[in-house]
């Protein structure tokens, strides 16, 4: 079975990272007490082997500057989680106030600033300096971002020598300790029709009197972090308790307290399938209840691949993409040879040639296309049939984005810096009006819907410049909403966002105005991923095999399709004889279902 992180590899490695990292948490630190570290592995494939650096006393000799040295590398200590070792550095008064809980401020720590200490003092003042990296909330999310640490600790002389009697609520962590004592793990839940499923990513903090998986699985029986509530639900009761995960049999064993509703049980199975999918490494599994078999004496065993079969936009998916080419939609076939697709979206393309169509996910698939003056969007049916029909009237709206539900969602910019969200239905074609109070006073310049049904991306320009920002669709029809919207790359007056197009539940990809591509989410920087090719005008982005496609325009004014191969871009669209197709109109602007 696979281990799940780089941290976790066998023991000599993770010895001598962590032995590297104890000599420099003490470099400061009289070398009297040495750090202990601790490599465990057990054989168990559920409880991979991790680094642990045990805290140590202060010494009643240390300057105030040690002690908070000390006090730092003690918030790390993984398994203390009263923070005990960490509270004996402070004075009783500030050990009953502080409140480790509130959050971990994540930094790349720089030298410490000791006021001068004048000869017979009893207080100190230290200040923690660094650059801050990231954040970790209560919930397991983390945030990467920027600033500067500035800390001040104020410190007291006593019987036991220097104690920190004020400073910051909350840990303090370097990065290096939180690549060494977190797991970032993806949960599993599902979308509000209880259909899909929708990954929740969180950092589990290491606990050495658990297994990796047991904690997994309670912190997923305990519900989605605060990016995803109100969006996603779980098969799971208020009240369902883990008595254990273990393995037998080559089959990963999860026992609970109680069940769930023949009508859950396929929900369930699919969350536990994802969430223990890394870990299990192709193993199935069995779900108890305590220690019996699931319900009458009935076993219930779960396939390796359930969440793979529960949803199939969780698989990598085998979809052609579509573009435009010669004022029609067409759709590429074998041996890379594209053709019109059926219909009136076949013979005339009546959006603007300058936005790329929208690709409903569902049989019969859908087209939709906005006018080149922004005040209509168009839609039609991918049937022989089918024919144009307008559904939306705007003022100035931006290219429109399905969702997995077949609701057609758009933007209409109806002033300066004001954005009205329209959320439309294939059923019945009733437009309802979308409350985004953020989204209100800025002008959104994209907006997609990401596979999994739940998170949407928006491009914004407001005082500032322009950025991308990733929420939650909460509710349905009049009820809809997005929520919970934080800035997953943020901008600056001379930078613009070209284009959007989620990579998969988690990461998207961004083209600016400068042509540059790069790769932006909630869990990690962005960076500058991928080479852009000359002339890039569009992108588009399918979970299969990490596929991307570049709409581009040479020197010349040709257009063409290139796709991403990892190491460079090659053309997409070819003729009958295996040639690359250039033309002045056409192939342009790849789009993939539910791009």
């Amino acid at each position: 079975m696979r281990t799940s992180r780089t941290r976790r590899r066998a023991g000599a490695v993770l010895l001598a990272a962590a032995l590297s990292w104890s000599a420099a948490a003490c470099s400061v630190v009289p070398t009297g007490r040495s750090t202990v570290v601790e490599d465990r592995d057990q054989g168990n494939p559920l409880d991979p082997p991790y680094a642990r650096v045990i805290a140590m006393e202060p010494n009643p000799s240390w300057t105030p500057e040690q002690v908070v040295t000390g006090f730092r590398a003690a918030m790390a200590s993984i398994g203390d989680v009263r923070y005990a070792a960490a509270r004996r550095y402070l004075t009783d008064d500030f050990a009953a106030r502080w409140k480790p809980e509130t959050g971990v401020t994540v930094y790349q720590p720089a030298p410490s600033v000791t006021a001068p200490l004048a000869e017979g003092a009893t207080e100190a003042r230290v200040t923690l300096k660094g650059a801050v990296t990231a954040s970790i909330d209560q919930d397991g999310q983390y945030r990467p971002r920027g600033g500067t640490l500035d800390e001040l600790f104020t410190l007291v002389k006593g019987p036991k020598g220097w104690r920190i009697s004020a400073g910051p609520d909350g840990l303090l962590l370097s990065q290096a300790d939180v690549e060494r004592a977190y797991e970032p793990v993806d949960l599993y839940f599902l979308d509000t029709k209880r259909q899909g499923l929708v990954i929740d990513r969180v950092q589990m903090p290491v606990d050495p009197a658990s297994t990796l998986a047991k904690t997994t699985v309670e912190r997923l029986i305990k519900g989605p972090s605060g990016s995803l509530r109100g969006a996603v639900e779980t098969a799971f009761d208020t009240g369902t308790g883990l008595i254990d995960v273990t393995t037998e049999n080559n089959r990963v064993v999860v026992d609970l307290t109680e069940g769930v509703p023949a009508d859950r049980a396929a929900a369930m199975s699919a969350q536990l399938a994802g969430t223990l999918s890394k870990l299990a490494g192709g193993s199935s599994f069995e779900v108890r209840v305590n220690g019996e078999p699931y319900r009458s004496g009935v076993p219930l065993y779960i396939d390796a691949q359930e969440h793979l079969r529960f949803d199939r936009w969780m698989a990598a998916v085998d979809a052609a993409p579509y573009y435009l080419q010669d004022g029609a939609l067409r759709v590429l076939g074998k041996e890379n040879v594209g053709g019109p697709v059926p219909g009136g979206a076949g013979r005339e393309y009546t959006g603007s040639p300058a936005a790329a169509p929208a690709i409903s996910g569902s049989a019969p698939r859908h087209v939709a296309a906005v006018s080149e003056d922004g005040r209509r969007i168009s839609v039609a049916p991918l049937t022989p049939d089918g024919q144009w029909e307008q559904w939306t009237v705007g003022n100035d709206l931006v290219p429109p984005s399905w969702d997995r539900y077949d609701s057609m969602w758009t933007v209409d910019r109806t002033g300066p810096q004001t954005s009205v969200v329209l959320r439309q239905y294939a059923d019945d074609r009733r437009q309802y009006r979308v409350a985004a109070p953020e989204l209100d006073t800025v002008e959104v310049t994209a907006l997609k819907v990401a596979r999994d049904g739940v998170r949407v991306a928006v491009a914004v320009k407001d005082g500032t410049g322009e950025k991308v920002m990733i929420g939650a669709i909460v509710g349905d029809r009049a009820d809809s909403r997005i929520g919970n919207l934080q800035i997953a790359m943020d901008g600056d007056e001379k930078q613009t966002i070209e284009d959007i197009a989620w990579k998969d539940g988690t990461a998207l990809y961004v083209l600016t105005g400068k042509s540059e591509l790069f790769e932006a989410s909630l869990i990690a920087e962005p960076s500058q991923s991928i080479p852009s090719p000359p002339g890039i005008r569009s992108i588009a982005a399918l979970n299969k095999n990490n596929s991307l496609l570049a709409g581009v325009e040479d020197d010349d004014g040709k257009l063409q399709v290139l796709y991403w191969d990892g190491d460079t871009w090659e053309p997409q669209v070819k003729d009958e004889k295996g040639a690359a197709v250039l033309g002045g109109d056409g192939p342009a602007f790849p789009a993939f279902p539910l791009g």
